[in-house]
């Protein structure tokens, strides 16, 4: 989690991704730039537009020609008006791709066009080609130097494939972002940037072995001095080109860019101009620097400029730093850290995985005296002065296990104590009004916070997936953020949650506690659910709750019946999610459903009436019966258990009993789950008959009958089932049942 940058750096142009590589000046100079940056994208524009035409032109017949050099060519005209090279044989160890055939431009080359070529050391493109295929160049074992033309706006290192001694290349011209692919061609040694290109993708050199570097005259975008690539006035280093145990860069630079000198571990010592006043993102980050001296002119180190440089021991900051980045020395092993007086803003965490200490008089990290800004406590505490009061901004010291919150701090900022690995216990004091967005979230050793009477608001994931056991809602409370408040692991259903012990100060006009329940009354004057104790078996939601927060109910386990209504219309991600089986839920309707006012559902206690109940209240974002009963009917329509060497699934009689029930009242039933009922008894009748009358359930039977599963021509089958387990008192009861709804009298002597 970072803090606020607190420097404007806004004049500085530090992405060389998608941003034209110069330092932002004024405002003739800005808008000269924009200009010539609309005038590129026009020109590549066209390029592209002309070589997609290109491609879409009907060709004739392949034809011959061969040039002055003794080159055999293959070609095509395209709408009779221009040529694409279709293949050729070479005469000797020099090749170059004719401008015109036949009077006509030559505009492309296809696929394979210049490919398995033995004899051929160099190549040349000619400005008017706009197209080049699919592995033009491929299998040319000798290739060494190739030339591409000044018009093409694309590159695809796959046109070498297995080009194994190219080592020299002149970029397209119109090409406008340089990036990796180009170090896809191993032993490239020598490069030349054309005209047009006017970005460089961060890390582009990561791979380069390279013994030269050069930029075309005419670009006026970037400059070089044959080892990296600047912007074109000098003031930003885009990027290291040529690998070499040691660079300096040259006077007047004042931006290291994204990546300028990373993943070059044998570079070992850079030399600084002292212009330089920004170490941009990652800039020196897995290099070989063993030791850095900030410039005179510093200002920021932004994030992980010295990311993961192994040999970094020591870092010398200057007096006008004013801020350092998240993770800027992470990674290293330097063994002290003395900040400015002059630093305004600092990243988190700073140099993870080092040996810094942060707390007590020996502490290897410190902030000069003299700050006007920041302040670093004897324990680790970060603080900020601004114009509200007392900000603690960090808690600095990742070994800290208990910290008292200095008094007169009015807030705690964003991400205070993310991800804080050890903190237990923070006292906070009286004067604190605001807690922060997730400024404890993920501290899962956190079981202890209490609020203080003159609290008035608690940011969004304050306390996600911390541990903490105890909340006291104090009076002046008015806002608990999302999720603020959701314990560690809760919300996934991994582990109860730990929040268990909650009551709300008398007085508070928007927070109360009910059944359980932490209750918010929003400025809309809904009520929302805000959180679940998890801490009463029986609860039933007040029928003025529209609104259930998300993950209020923390994947509850001892929860027994819930009473709920379909007023609730907005329910958060999980917002109800319980990871427990109910023994009951009954839900009031707003509007009758099929003559009822209300419903009770008892999902079958087996792990698929588990997982359909957990389902529908999950998934929904909203209470809705017709899901709930959906679910339900999903459950006991398939009775088998998950694990089908277990006994989790459901037993005969209660899956048969349950299903009738349900078309005896269909209420809310989907066609096809109606469907799949009706087969179910139609095919089992005589097992389920069987079953009812092992428990004696005329009721059942009655059902059955009049249901119409039981019928004249199955009857007498089932009665004959049933009286093969001696069952006399049922076997006498379907015989009456038979008499009196088909007829027949007298004794049957079948039986």
């Amino acid at each position: 989690m970072g803090v606020s940058l607190g420097v404007d750096v806004s004049k500085l142009d530090l992405c060389f991704g998608g941003f034209s590589p110069t330092v932002m000046g004024d405002g003739i100079a800005t808008s000269e730039r924009v200009e010539q940056s609309e005038r590129r994208l026009a020109a590549r524009r066209e390029a592209l537009e002309r070589a997609a035409a290109i491609e879409a032109a009907r060709a004739s017949e392949v034809c011959d020609w061969c040039d002055e050099a003794g080159n055999r060519w293959e070609y095509v005209v395209l709408d009779g008006a221009e040529v694409r090279i279709e293949g050729c044989e070479a005469a000797g160890a020099r090749l170059d791709v004719p401008m015109a055939v036949a009077g006509l431009p030559v505009v492309a080359l296809a696929a394979d066009a210049c490919a398995f070529l033995p004899l051929v050391e160099e190549a040349t493109c000619p400005d008017t080609v706009l197209s080049i295929g699919f592995c033009a160049f491929r299998g040319n074992k000798a290739l060494r130097r190739v030339r591409l033309p000044r018009n093409l706006a694309t590159f695809d290192s796959g046109w070498f494939r297995n080009c194994p001694r190219l080592e020299s290349l002149v970029l397209p011209g119109a090409w406008d972002t340089l990036d990796a692919s180009i170090f896809d061609v191993p032993a490239l040694k020598r490069l030349l940037v054309g005209p047009g290109t006017a970005e460089v993708a961060p890390g582009a050199f990561g791979k380069s072995c390279l013994e030269s570097i050069e930029v075309d005259e005419g670009n006026p975008y970037l400059a070089t001095d044959g080892r990296a690539l600047y912007s074109k006035e000098g003031s930003a280093l885009v990027a290291l080109a040529v690998p070499g145990p040691a660079y300096r860069v040259r006077e007047g630079c004042r931006i290291l860019a994204k990546k300028a000198l990373s993943t070059f571990e044998d570079l070992v010592e850079v030399e600084l101009p002292d212009s330089v006043e920004v170490v941009g993102e990652y800039a020196f980050s897995r290099t070989g620097v063993a030791t850095f001296t900030a410039p005179m002119a510093l200002e920021a180190i932004l994030e992980r400029a010295f990311f993961d440089c192994a040999h970094l021991t020591q870092a010398t900051l200057g007096d006008k730093l004013r801020y350092v980045g998240d993770h800027a020395f992470t990674g290293t092993a330097v063994e002290e850290l003395r900040l400015p007086a002059t630093v305004e803003g600092i990243g988190h965490p700073l140099a993870d995985g080092t040996g810094l200490t942060y707390a007590g008089p020996d502490a290897t990290f410190s902030i000069a005296a003299g700050s006007e800004r920041l302040l670093l406590d004897e324990h680790g505490g970060l603080y900020r002065e601004q114009e509200d009061g007392h900000h603690l901004v960090r808690m600095m010291d990742p070994r800290a296990t208990a910290y008292e919150v200095a008094p007169g701090t009015i807030a705690i900022d964003d991400g205070a104590f993310f991800r804080h690995p050890a903190i237990a216990e923070v006292a906070l004091p009286a004067s604190l009004r605001r807690i922060g967005a997730a400024a404890f979230r993920d501290c899962r050793s956190l079981a202890r916070a209490d609020f203080p009477e003159g609290l008035e608001s608690i940011g969004d994931e304050a306390f996600l997936d911390t541990v903490l056991e105890r909340a006291s809602i104090p009076a002046g409370l008015v806002r608990i953020g999302d999720r603020a408040l959701v314990t560690h692991g809760a919300h996934h259903g991994k582990v109860p949650p730990t929040l268990r012990d909650m009551e709300v100060a008398p007085g508070n006009g928007r927070f109360r506690m009910e059944s359980g329940l932490l209750l918010e009354r929003l400025d809309d004057g809904r009520t929302r659910v805000v959180h679940f104790t998890d801490a009463v078996e029986r609860v039933a939601i007040p029928p003025e709750v529209t609104v259930v927060a998300p993950y209020a109910f923390n994947g509850a386990r001892n929860l027994r019946e819930l009473a709920l209504s379909d007023r609730i219309t907005e329910v958060g991600i999980r917002g109800l999610a319980i990871d427990c089986l109910l023994d009951r839920i009954h839900v009031d309707l707003v509007e009758p459903v099929g003559g009822h006012d209300s419903l009770d559902v008892r999902f079958p206690a087996t792990d698929r009436g588990t997982q359909q109940m957990k389902l529908a209240f999950s998934v929904p974002d909203r209470v809705s019966v017709r899901t709930l009963l959906e679910h339900y009917d999903n459950a006991i329509l398939n009775g088998s258990s998950f694990d089908v060497e277990t006994e989790q699934g459901l037993d005969l009689y209660e899956q048969v009993t349950r299903i009738i029930a349900r078309l005896l009242d269909p209420v809310c039933m989907l066609e096809v789950n109606r469907s799949m009922a009706e087969r179910f008894l139609a095919s089992n009748i005589e097992p389920a008959c069987v079953a009812i009358a092992r428990h004696d359930d005329r009721r059942s039977i009655d059902a059955l009958l009049d249901l119409g599963f039981l019928n004249e021509g199955n009857l007498y089958a089932v009665i004959e089932k049933v009286g093969a387990v001696q069952d006399a008192a049922m076997t006498g009861y379907l015989l009456e049942a038979k008499r009196q709804r088909f007829g027949g009298g007298g004794l049957d002597f079948d039986l």
